[in-house]
């Protein structure tokens, strides 16, 4: 249930470095690296433990020492402000991470839900300063449009006008008929919440396009639709991804951000 399109395959990148499976979103500023690990050798058996996934990517791919902020995820739409108290081993409830500092790193996990990330244009970075923000925006954070927070929470931190340039990226999740629902609370307020054309119907069950519902809430906040791209993966059967509603009740793929 994804609405494919061309050019969104530009902008992501696949990789196999020591056979991970490594994603990266294209085309990379140069003042900001971030990059999901999904399923493979140097996540299996991590457990989704943001400590155990910092030793395992350890010296390949993340530096030693170096801070490491990895908020415990509540599927809410707190957005944290990347600072070295947040760091490990503090485990600060928050489904986002916003990330103005080259000090220290941000992190976010996912089995499903979608991995989101936000950067401004280079002129603006280095006019203004830089900053990132990702967000883990599932079924629960869409229908609370965890996106409009932390576009919100961008503006507050950096000034107005902070967002005009930002492109956004939308990583691997769970989509279409992999994701039934029946009627209860949380169905009905995402009833409520997500565009018609992000909703599907079929018997007692719905099924909702999470990636174009945050494409939708992207655009509604300012996002031009041309600078938003959708990885097109959906988790539940791309076995190149950690899915939870396809088994993987444990280990998680892994959001990594960094300010050069």
């Amino acid at each position: 249930m994804f609405e494919e399109r061309v050019a969104d395959r530009e902008h992501f990148r696949l990789c196999l470095p020591r056979g991970q499976n490594v994603l990266e979103f294209l085309p990379a500023r140069s003042f900001a690296s971030a990059r999901l690990f999904m399923r493979g050798p140097l996540l299996a058996g991590t457990e989704g433990r943001a400590a155990a996934i910092r030793d395992r990517l350890a010296p390949d791919f993340l530096d030693e020492g170096r801070p490491l902020v990895a908020p415990r995820q509540v599927h809410g739409v707190r957005i944290l402000k990347a600072d070295p108290e947040a760091a490990l081993p503090a485990h600060v409830e928050a489904d986002g991470v916003l990330l103005t500092r080259s000090d220290l790193d941000a992190s976010l996990r996912f089995a499903d839900c979608a991995p989101v990330l936000l950067l401004p244009s280079e002129e603006w970075a280095r006019r203004h300063g830089p900053w990132a923000l990702i967000l883990h925006s599932g079924y629960k954070g869409t229908v609370q449009n965890i996106a409009r927070s932390g576009l919100l929470e961008v503006e507050r931190s950096m000034g107005r006008g902070a967002t005009a340039s930002a492109s956004a990226w939308i990583g691997p999740c769970i989509a279409g008929r992999s994701y039934p629902r029946t009627l209860e609370e949380w169905t009905q307020r995402g009833l409520n919440t997500f565009h018609p054309d992000n909703v599907e119907r079929v018997g007692q069950s719905f099924y909702f396009d999470i990636a174009g519902e945050i494409r939708r809430q992207l655009a509604e906040c300012g996002v031009p639709e041309e600078r938003i791209h959708v990885a097109g993966m959906d988790t539940a059967s791309d076995g190149r991804c950690y899915s939870y509603r396809g088994g993987d009740r444990e280990d998680r793929m892994f959001l990594h951000l960094r300010l050069l």
